[in-house]
């Protein structure tokens, strides 16, 4: 079964952005805003017969597809969560083996750090970092975008990602979902070289780390 690939876009008829499947050059359908929730078309192929979807992959899809769509996916405030967990990553002794190992790599790679230890990475090293954090057991669960302008941070918030819990999944399932949702959501954000990524990942044992 050939992947799914979306490309975002906006129509006349449409207010806002609409994000739609291609599978090749075959329509598959597309997730736009519809007053107060995400609404999901799915087409018939050319031939007019239904089309068969991976259910992982179309999760995870839609996952970020809602996150590119939705006007107020980025209304809450997520400060005392990230100071939150910021505290918890100052203590080594708490760490899991797996994001000792993570932080200790990249380290030295961050672009810029807060002065409470957050780190923000450029594109390439963040790519790396999520690759790595598959590799090491490890969940990418939170990820933002910001534009690096000499020692000044830009917040972008339309480029923030949360990766909603899927209790159905087993914690390796739940893992690669993450990652791979982290991954498909950076390679849609902006090539300039002045943005910058910074991360929440989540342990096996469920507890997060700001990176």
């Amino acid at each position: 079964m050939l992947p799914i690939r979306m490309a975002e876009t906006e129509r006349d008829d449409f207010d806002g952005t609409i994000v739609e499947f291609w599978r090749e050059d075959e329509f598959i359908g597309m997730v736009f805003w519809d007053g107060e929730v995400p609404v999901l078309q799915i087409y018939p192929d050319g031939d007019g017969d239904v089309q068969d979807l991976d259910v992982r992959e179309l999760q995870r899809l839609l996952d970020t597809a809602v996150q590119i769509i939705d006007p107020h996916a980025f209304d809450e405030d997520m400060n005392e969560l990230r100071e939150a967990v910021a505290a918890a990553a100052d203590e080594p002794d708490d760490l899991h083996p797996a994001t000792a190992i993570l932080l200790a790599e990249f380290d030295e790679k961050a672009a810029y750090r807060t002065d409470d230890g957050e780190g923000f990475f450029r594109r390439g090293d963040a790519e790396a970092f999520i690759e790595k954090c598959e590799e090491l057991d490890l969940g990418v669960v939170e990820m933002e975008g910001f534009d690096l302008e000499g020692v000044n941070l830009i917040p972008r918030p339309t480029l923030n990602l949360v990766v909603t819990p899927q209790k159905m999944m087993s914690w390796s399932e739940f893992r690669t979902y993450a990652n791979a949702t982290a991954a498909d959501t950076l390679r849609f954000w902006p090539s300039r070289s002045s943005l910058v990524i910074a991360f929440v990942i989540q342990q096996p044992d469920t507890e997060t780390i700001v990176a």
